[in-house]
This record gives C-alpha cells, structure tokens and sequence, in this order.
C-alpha cells in the first residue's frame, strides 16, 4: 500500500504541476466514474479501481495546487499537436532535495489515458500509469474511494 500511496502522490503532483503552470491552455478533465489503474513501477504491478465524482476531482485538484505551490517551482507544459501533454517540474519535498520529473501524458481523458513518468526528465521511465474508464462508480463508492487488493479507502480522508 506504500508505494500505491508514493505512486498516487506522485501523480497527484505532476497532474497538479500541470493544472498550475497551463496558464491559459484548456485542460482536459478526467470522465467521472470509475477508472481502473494499472501501474508499474520499480518493477512491480499494481491495479486499483478509483471513483471519480466532481466533487473529489475538485477536492483532489485543490489539494494538489496547494501542495505544488508549497513545494515546487513553476513548470513548464506543452500540450503536443498530437495532442499530448508533457509537463517538467521540479520540487523540494525534503529539505535540500530538489527532483525535477517529466510526465508525458497521451490519449484520451473519456476513456483511456497513460502517464510514464521519469526522474530526472531524460531518464529511463520509473513510473507508467494507464487509466481505463470503466463505467458508472458502483453503488455504495464515492468519490475519492480507491479499491487495491480488495481493500477500499478513501484518499480525500
């Protein structure tokens, strides 16, 4: 679960970097409903279910930019012609560790999308997320509700 959490806040941050430094590029928003993730990183494989509801997506989104504006620099963003993003950003979550990280981003926010992250920005990629849209949220999830091997928790608590 540890390094679902680094993963996932990890991503948070970069996605965050990228709401922060668009300036006036229109960002794409994430479908609501629930999305199935399959991560690799540090050569393992994690798979999680999230649901997503305007109201977490908005929660998530402000916790994000007052994390990367406490803890990181200005970005850079380039949303690509073919119509991918890629966002450099470097931040200071340890006092005098700086890491600048890249994320591309390709595909679509309606159904699918992959991230492959990489530290430091010309570096092998550490992290790969692919997000699958998969329907509805079931009944009983809200939003911010992540299911990873069978346990359910709620990242807005």
């Amino acid at each position: 679960m540890r390094v679902f959490k680094i993963s996932g806040l990890a991503s948070i941050a970069v996605l965050a970097a990228v709401a922060a430094t668009a300036g006036t590029q229109a960002l794409p928003h994430q479908k609501l409903g629930l999305w199935q993730s399959e991560t690799a990183m540090a050569g393992q494989h994690f798979s999680s279910q999230s649901c997503i509801d305007a109201v977490s997506e908005a929660k998530m989104s402000a916790f994000s930019s007052q994390v990367t504006r406490k803890n990181c620099q200005p970005g850079q963003i380039n949303h690509n012609p073919d119509g991918s993003w890629r966002s450099v950003t470097t931040c200071e979550f340890r006092p005098g560790v700086k890491t600048t990280t890249r994320a591309d981003i390709t595909g679509d926010f309606n159904s699918k999308f992959t991230m492959v992250m990489r530290s430091p920005p010309d570096a092998a990629p550490q992290m790969t997320m692919v997000m699958t849209w998969i329907g509805p949220c079931k009944p009983g999830q809200k939003g911010g509700d992540v299911i990873m091997n069978g346990k359910k928790m709620n990242v807005l608590n």
